[in-house]
């Protein structure tokens, strides 16, 4: 019996071509965006959860609330956080630091590399998480200092096919390291990812020589993480009154100093990859996996809509059908199966074809994500079936009421000619194109948006002129007495128009933030303010403006130990009416320096427009200004650069060439924004064509339906536009309804979007209208095909069948 389903199902989706053709396709790209997200989610759920002891593993995070009220999330603990965990408090088991050193130069047989991805960690690394050896002893590989464990890329990478323990490596031309260890590459969904770790002894060894102890000071956040084990028993609620006790001890007396509140929690490894900052920060990270699937789930949605809409349109055609069964007995059970089974043939065929849409869509999806996922692996088979099986319950759910629908029909009311079901239709089809056309015009309103508010920060005037601006690394201790001689020779060069050495060029984000405070006032009383360690040239070189007082000035030699430069924000929070000759300190040193405003600057942006401009003090601090950030002339800027790298590998060979671009790096700033407008634009465009598509097969069913009608009315004089107005009028109020159903979800999801920007954009009011404009005119266009071709129909071919 259900292979003569099959064969009935089968006999008449051929017959119907076109719609068949319209149903596969719409479902097949809403399936497919459905499997890319479902791949995206899956990975960005599996986040960390290949380490063997996943459910011990907690991460430190603090929240630190300031003097103005603002409280600030951070993951950044102090070295001397770990060892003081497992010191003081019962419940912790084991604990690691996690150093992110970023860069450092590594030489190997006589070639110098500037490496990334490295981290520095305790000897219980191996032990606490999951990366597995393929060479050393995990127990003992970081044990000692100047030992170092390199991933299996990164051993070819330095040594080739040779088997590399117990060679040395040359570590920023300063000490030796011998690779004691071999681990396997990191895997994509770790948040801990790294090429090459150093024992974390090898930071305190290094210390030790200059008479340092990083330990010691519990006010000092560096990029490191800290991660801890708990012992059998033990929870993060049951041991918070001994971390609230340790906070007392070490740190509540330092922050009290700066009128702060300080809190350590624990936040589960588990957590970490969707809140990135601690469970209690904002979370953005979810929010966006959760928007993922509800995009999917609206795409999905939509061809499901266009499949209920056609199969209903189409009862008046299969009506005879239906009452032919009915009379030769078939019974209502027997006809839904039927409609069913062909929905599930239709949505077997779809997945199928969804599969292979997926996999050409996989790269750009790839791109827009920053993702490397795949669909064609063993790991997938499990899903692929979920996938399916997920197919043939949507085919049900879809085919549903349409099979309901169809079984209903009256017998003898379909045999005297009426084709009339026992319930309305009408209103039902009506709010399923209202429903997927609000859809698709939200979704091409928050791209406008988003593709504004990218292009509003790409153009807007940071306060200094980006042009031309390059930044090179100096920042190793052997660089310091070349730096005044390079900057020297680069400034010889033709195409060099001005060089400053600074801490902090912008688009690197901030490095260094500390207390500053007006002289003889109270500790309490210091506001934390971004502090610029820079050359005399350094505003000049920037472009900024001076808003009073005057600039660093060579010719001033106090200039070097007694003076300040602060911008606007800075004297505010310092409530300096009139700043220029004020005294302040800086407090971040273990002395503090202090000095006099000499001159106030307009507010800048050094870092992303999601973020708001900093208070800043700059001070005269050669030995801490390493970055060189030099403006070069309009000209060919590759061969400027190479010119460049020639001089610094003359003066400097031992150190591997570096630059960057500070326009490319504002722009990186905002790939997050470039990728998630691609995005949208790219659901946007998918919904509006499933959308039309189901326009277009329920507009040819309506005109079929009504024929002879449109004959009727051409007998009478009807013109072709009229008819046209009568088949497009219906649709068009529809697309009408679905536009204000759209705007204010879009206005709202749009205004919290922008609510992440410090500067955001005012909302573009012409989004909605050309949002809505364009959902009418593709409306109109597909509507209008059919309408055209009905209208021009022989009436007398229309009513000869009458």
């Amino acid at each position: 019996m259900l292979r003569n389903y099959f064969k009935v199902a089968l006999r008449h989706l051929l017959r119907n071509k076109g719609i068949t053709f319209i149903n596969v396709a719409g479902l097949a790209i809403g399936m497919a965006c459905c499997i890319l997200i479902v791949l995206f989610i899956r990975h960005e759920l599996g986040y960390n959860n290949f380490h063997a002891r996943g459910k011990e593993i907690y991460r430190l995070v603090y929240d630190m609330k300031h003097s103005d009220g603002l409280v600030e999330y951070g993951t950044s603990t102090q070295f001397a956080a770990a060892p003081a965990l497992k010191r003081e408090l019962a419940g912790i088991k084991e604990s690691v630091r996690v150093f992110n050193a970023r860069e450092v130069v590594i030489a190997a047989a006589g070639e110098a590399y500037r490496q990334q991805n490295v981290l520095f960690v305790d000897q219980d690394f191996f032990n606490v998480f999951s990366f597995p050896l393929t060479a050393g002893n995990p127990a003992t590989a970081l044990k000692d200092p100047y030992s170092v464990v390199l991933t299996e890329s990164t051993a070819k990478k330095y040594f080739g096919t040779v088997n590399p323990v117990g060679k040395a490596l040359r570590v920023q031309d300063d000490y030796d390291c011998i690779v004691t260890g071999v681990v396997k590459d990191v895997p994509s969904n770790s948040d801990i990812d790294f090429d090459i770790l150093f024992s974390f002894k090898t930071i305190l060894q290094n210390a030790a020589k200059t008479g340092s102890n990083p330990e010691s000071s519990w006010y000092a956040f560096s990029n490191n993480q800290t991660f801890v084990t708990l012992t059998p028993g033990t929870t993060p609620n049951s041991i918070r009154g001994e971390l609230n006790g340790l906070v007392e001890r070490y740190i509540t007396p330092i922050a009290k100093t700066l009128g702060e509140q300080f809190s350590y929690q624990l936040q589960p490894l588990a957590n970490m990859h969707l809140k990135p900052e601690g469970d209690l920060a904002p979370d953005e990270a979810s929010t966006k996996l959760y928007l993922y699937g509800v995009i999917g789930l609206f795409i999905i949605l939509i061809g499901c809509i266009n499949f209920m809409n056609l199969v209903t349109a189409r009862g008046h055609e299969r009506a005879m059908e239906v009452g032919l069964r009915k009379v030769m007995g078939a019974e209502r059970k027997a006809l839904i199966v039927q409609f069913l089974v062909e929905s599930v043939v239709i949505c077997i065929l779809a997945f199928m074809l969804a599969v292979l849409l997926a996999q050409l869509l996989l790269p750009g999806f790839n791109y827009v994500t920053d993702k490397t996922l795949t669909i064609f692996e063993p790991g997938n088979v499990p899903l692929l079936s979920l996938l399916l099986l997920l197919a043939v319950v949507v085919g049900l759910m879809a085919g549903s009421y349409p099979a309901l629908y169809l079984s209903g029909f009256i017998p003898v009311r379909i045999l005297k000619g009426g084709a009339k079901s026992a319930g309305g239709r009408s209103l039902f089809r009506k709010v399923l194109v209202v429903s997927q056309f609000s859809i698709a015009i939200a979704l091409i309103i928050a791209t406008v948006v988003i593709y504004s508010q990218l292009r509003y920060m790409q153009r807007k005037d940071l306060g200094f002129n980006k042009a031309g601006l390059v930044n090179f690394n100096l920042n190793n201790p052997k660089q310091a007495g070349l730096r005044p001689a390079f900057k020297a020779e680069l400034e010889r060069l033709p195409f060099v128009q001005s060089a400053a050495y600074t801490s902090m060029p912008p688009g690197v984000g901030f490095t260094s933030v500390n207390p500053v405070g007006l002289e003889g006032s109270k500790s309490e009383d210091s506001k934390l303010s971004v502090i610029v360690n820079a050359d005399f040239s350094y505003f000049t070189n920037m472009g900024v403006k001076i808003a009073a007082g005057r600039d660093f000035d060579a010719r001033f030699p106090t200039d070097s130990i007694d003076a300040f430069v602060i911008n606007k924000k800075a004297a505010a929070i310092l409530g300096l009416k009139n700043p220029v000759g004020s005294r302040i300190e800086w407090r971040g040193g273990p002395v503090p320096r202090k000095g006099t405003v000499i001159g106030v600057v307009e507010d800048f942006n050094m870092q992303s427009l999601r973020l708001p401009i900093e208070p800043m003090v700059a001070m005269i601090r050669p030995a801490q200004a390493r970055m060189l950030m030099v403006r070069l002339a309009p000209g060919d800027k590759q061969q400027q650069v190479a010119r460049i790298g020639e001089i610094w590998q003359r003066m400097m060979p031992a150190f591997p060439f570096n630059y960057r671009f500070v326009e490319s790096e504002i722009g990186n700033e905002y790939e997050q924004e470039k990728r998630t407008g691609s995005l949208f634009g790219a659901y946007a465009c998918l919904a509006v064509f499933i959308a039309s598509m189901g326009l277009f097969g329920l507009a040819m069913l309506v005109a079929r339906q009504r024929t002879k009608e449109i004959g009727i009315r051409k007998v009478l004089g009807a013109s072709v536009s009229s008819i046209m107005t009568l088949l497009s009028k219906d649709f068009l109020q529809l697309v009408f309804i679905a536009i204000f159903i759209a705007a204010p979800i879009a206005w709202y999801a749009a205004s919290r979007w922008l609510e992440n920007f410090a500067f955001p954009i005012s909302m573009p009011w012409w989004a909605f209208i050309a949002a809505g404009g364009g959902a009418l005119l593709i409306a109109f266009v597909t509507i209008s095909f059919q309408a055209i071709k009905a209208a021009l129909l022989n009436p007398v071919r229309s009513l000869r069948s009458e």
